[in-house]
């Protein structure tokens, strides 16, 4: 089947449940804004000579600023891509990572396709919006988790870090530095100086 028989099923029963979820939708992309300036992403990405859509998920906190080190844009211009946490949901068809739907051969296996994202859509949500679903409470939380996760790579870790800094945790944020800094590969230069950043205050 095509994009476009896969889109009218999107529209037709995936993006009116992100809508009765707070998300404005704008094309493929659904953007939520929550208090404290905290935006979810939702982002339909197509690449139709593959005959395969993927819905990916971005999770952002404003005042961590570009995480690319550019101009941030502005919540209803956001992209999954712009977001400091990202992730996918995963079909699970090949693999435990494998986030690509298939269009299918007819109207009926597209349909069928998005169904099944429509069945994962409130467990797999629930899971990667949690820690960004508070601010600041499940976002402190989320830091103090991340302290301890001794399999995190550290620029997640930095990440983290930083929203410590953000809420005026900066004992928090240096033990999430500390934990990092030994993980940092040798040519991670930057990392490495941006975690000892953190150390220094």
């Amino acid at each position: 089947m095509d994009r476009k028989t896969t889109t009218s099923e999107l529209r037709a029963q995936f993006f009116p449940q992100l809508v009765a979820a707070g998300f404005v939708r704008q094309g493929d992309i659904a953007r939520r804004v929550l208090d404290g300036g905290v935006v979810h992403v939702v982002e339909v990405q197509h690449r139709p000579r593959s005959a395969v859509f993927q819905v990916n998920l971005g999770a952002h906190l404003q005042a961590l600023g570009d995480v690319a080190g550019g101009a941030m844009p502005a919540p209803p211009a956001m992209r999954d891509h712009d977001c400091a946490w990202r992730g996918s949901v995963i079909a699970g068809f090949r693999n435990a990572a494998d986030a690509e739907f298939a269009y299918g051969t007819s109207a009926q296996e597209a349909a069928e396709s998005v169904a099944f994202v429509v069945s994962e859509w409130q467990r797999q949500s629930q899971a990667f919006f949690a820690p960004f679903s508070a601010y600041p409470a499940s976002f402190l939380a989320a830091a103090r988790l991340a302290a301890q996760d001794k399999d995190m790579h550290p620029a997640h870790l930095l990440t983290w870090a930083r929203v410590a800094v953000v809420l005026g945790e900066a004992l928090l944020a240096q033990s999430i530095a500390q934990a990092a800094l030994p993980r940092v590969t040798e040519r991670a230069t930057a990392l490495r100086a941006n975690l000892e950043g953190i150390l220094a205050g």
